[in-house]
């Protein structure tokens, strides 16, 4: 047992200082970048270096989201595709909050006066493509796990927007609920906003882009490819019942 220990132990240590070595790389493109992540996410994942393991896919995706914004092309084409994203991306937060409040809604027969109801509705990317990477699936799967899953994800973790969290209150039990409307859910305002910070003021400014933009291009590192590669939602349901 001690001899597999010390086996383990100079494995990881061997494991760490390859990874040095790879971080240390310089990269010139990205697709040098994503294929380094795929390299790392396939071949090191273990216990032993899985703090080194996403520090170093952190910050390969910091050089990957600035590379990529320095090379989005702000030109007419790309700006419909935004604007075309950006209403899709709008149709599926909808529909997901048309769904959680339907969901609250039919169980309200099932309320007790011994039990707190949640709903929980959120909206996640269910399939998404990467440029240069279409004739290979195990870049594809390895990036899009990279992007959408723990530890790597980031702020993506909560999903693409705020939640839409219900609760039944027992002392409201004969008072219509009252939900946030639907602009409280795009733009975090009750007036259409245009969250289209570090981007350039005159190819954007009619886009009103809503809140999910801005949470995945700035605070998940997404780029703006990313989000014109997406090319379908899911929508998440949690229901939870709670002793008082």
């Amino acid at each position: 047992m001690a001899r597999k220990t010390k086996d383990s132990v100079r494995d990881a240590e061997e494991m760490r200082r390859e990874l040095r070595e790879l971080a240390a790389r310089p990269v010139e493109s990205v697709r040098e970048v994503e294929q380094r992540m795929a390299y790392i996410y396939q071949n090191y994942r273990r216990l032993e270096v899985e703090y080194d393991v996403t520090e170093c896919i952190e910050d390969l995706r910091w050089e990957r989201w600035y590379l990529l914004c320095d090379s989005f092309e702000w030109s007419e084409e790309y700006v419909a595709r935004l604007e075309a994203m950006n209403e899709r991306l709008k149709a599926a937060l909808l529909d997901m909050r048309r769904q959680t409040i339907e969901v609250y809604e039919k169980l309200g027969n099932w309320r007790t006066s011994d039990k707190d109801l949640e709903v929980s509705g959120s909206l996640w990317v269910d399939k998404m493509t990467f440029d240069g990477w279409e004739d290979n699936e195990d870049i594809q799967e390895a990036l899009f796990d990279i992007m959408t899953g723990e530890p790597y994800c980031g702020f993506y973790k909560y999903g693409l927007a705020h939640n839409i969290n219900l609760y039944h209150i027992e002392s409201r039990t004969d008072t219509p609920m009252e939900y946030d409307s639907e602009a409280e859910l795009l733009y975090l305002h009750e007036s259409i906003k245009n969250w289209n910070e570090l981007m350039p003021i005159d190819k954007t400014d009619h886009l009103h882009l809503v809140y999910a933009v801005h949470n995945l291009y700035e605070h998940c590192r997404w780029s703006l490819q990313d989000l014109l590669n997406i090319q379908s939602f899911m929508t998440k349901i949690e229901i939870e019942y709670r002793p008082r």
